[in-house]
């Protein structure tokens, strides 16, 4: 069982010891007057004279009772979420409102909700996780980090389907507090279709069948993909060569330094990727920049992507998972011997193409999506084929090699891997245990224990020259 810890601050949430306090602070303002003030003095003076004993256990119950949800606030103020496949394991300072059931499972959870004043908010401080039995999970927003707060949202979104969110028009702006938290949000971007919901507003159109640009060197045939901040078309120069458009663009919300160092990575990014002389890479042609919006052309390769042939033909026997496999590794190999190391950071069936002679190639990289997420604040990707480093905005050559894994275990089973999961064990086939090692070591926890593409590349090569396999 794959665990994943959460960090959040539980002094900015209304714990047990939070909500305690707030009830003192209500006595407080109803701002008694002196002859109220003396009452109380006077009947307080009176038990204690006519019930000495009991009047001093019932204080000095009140003292060990304060002084035990002091005590615990700050044992557990920096108490972890834990997820796992299975569930979720809240803090103890959630006793009450969990009825002492503090790990829950994730099919429990009822809905998601953006609350202000415990009411449903377009601009929240506090998301509420509602559980089928009524209890509730009431979280500060200003207690996590953006990066925790994703994760936990990805995760809920991933593993509860059925989970209504609220606001229901998913138009949720999450701001920061007035007062300045612990690990503040800052949030300015958008969540793409990973968590399908959208953090302010954009003014993003794609372009129409038609449009010209580069002064019509370029036209657009049509579209072929449109998501968050970015669309890809099938495009046409006036040399009459069909390509692939890629196009992105960073919201006006952002902040000018963050704008300019997306620009700045994409175009290394670009020249990067225009280096690249591969037989089973779709090549880069060019990359511009017109009307603020950034661009990439791609050279325009025929076949199904992987997820369609398998979804046509279901999943692949061993040896043919093992050939295509072979030329995947080739390809990474190539990518993380460029100087410097070339991440592609996409790597899903949906980024690798089945050509019409039946091999591999890949036709989109991550320099866009990359760009994107340093503009916005946001990793993008695809969750399911995603490492836990890399959404956490570490990539690196083993962050390649985990998606690698979670592919060659799509080719096999036809169904996505759990989102970041660490596991490779599956039920229904027992004809792969040859790559089960290999993915199970592809998808380590430990990046360092991953092996290198072309390590992987050599053991593939070797098994294929050992069962005579074909081509490759």
């Amino acid at each position: 069982m794959d665990a994943c810890t959460i960090e959040y601050t539980h002094q900015t949430e209304e714990g047990v010891f939070s909500i305690f306090m707030r009830f003192l602070d209500n006595l407080a303002d109803k701002s008694f007057d002196v002859t109220t003030a003396g009452i109380c003095c006077f009947c307080f003076l009176g038990f204690f004279v006519v019930f000495p004993i009991q009047t001093l256990c019932w204080t000095a119950g009140f003292m060990a009772l304060f002084g035990l949800l002091l005590l615990s606030s700050g044992l557990f103020s920096n108490y972890p979420i834990i997820t796992s496949q299975d569930g979720i394991t809240w803090s103890p300072l959630h006793a009450l409102s969990l009825r002492f059931r503090f790990t829950r499972p994730w099919i429990d959870i009822s809905a998601v909700e953006f609350t202000r004043d415990r009411f449903v908010s377009n601009t929240p401080d506090c998301i509420c996780i509602v559980y089928k039995d009524g209890c509730d999970v009431q979280l500060r927003l200003a207690g996590f980090t953006k990066k925790n707060l994703e994760l936990l949202l990805l995760l809920i979104r991933n593993h509860c389907p059925q989970a209504k969110w609220l606001p229901s028009d998913e138009n949720v702006r999450l701001i920061s507090p007035s007062t300045a938290p612990i690990n503040p949000l800052s949030f300015t971007g958008l969540w793409l279709d990973e968590i399908g919901s959208r953090l302010g507003s954009t003014a993003f159109v794609p372009l129409d069948p038609g449009s010209m640009l580069q002064d019509g060197r370029i036209k657009v045939i049509g579209q072929i993909a449109l998501g968050g901040l970015s669309a890809i078309y099938l495009a046409q120069t006036d040399e009459k060569r069909t390509c692939v458009l890629k196009e992105s663009v960073v919201p006006f919300s952002s902040e000018d330094e963050a704008r300019k160092t997306a620009l700045e990575l994409f175009k290394r990014e670009a020249q990067l990727l225009a280096r690249i002389d591969h037989p089973r890479i779709a090549r880069i042609y060019d990359f511009f920049i017109e009307d603020d919006h950034h661009y990439l052309l791609m050279e325009y390769l025929e076949g199904r992507n992987l997820r369609q042939f398998v979804q046509e033909h279901g999943p692949q026997k061993e040896n043919m998972a093992i050939v295509w496999a072979k030329q995947i590794a080739d390809i990474l190999a190539y990518l993380h011997a460029m100087e410097p190391p070339i991440i592609h950071r996409d790597l899903t069936p949906d980024n690798l193409i089945v050509e019409e002679d039946g091999s591999i190639s890949l036709i989109d990289f991550g320099a866009a999506n990359q760009f994107l997420s340093t503009a916005t604040g946001t990793i993008i990707g695809k969750t399911s084929y995603m490492s836990l480093e890399q959404f956490r905005g570490k990539s690196s050559p083993p962050c390649d090699i985990f998606s690698f894994g979670c592919t060659l275990q799509f080719l096999l089973l036809g169904i996505d891997p759990e989102p970041f999961s660490y596991s490779s064990t599956a039920t229904g086939r027992n004809d792969w245990k040859t790559l089960q090692e290999l993915i199970r070591e592809c998808k380590h926890e430990d990046l360092n224990a991953r092996p290198t593409a072309q390590a992987i590349a050599d053991r593939l090569g070797l098994l294929m020259r050992e069962r005579g396999e074909g081509k490759q």
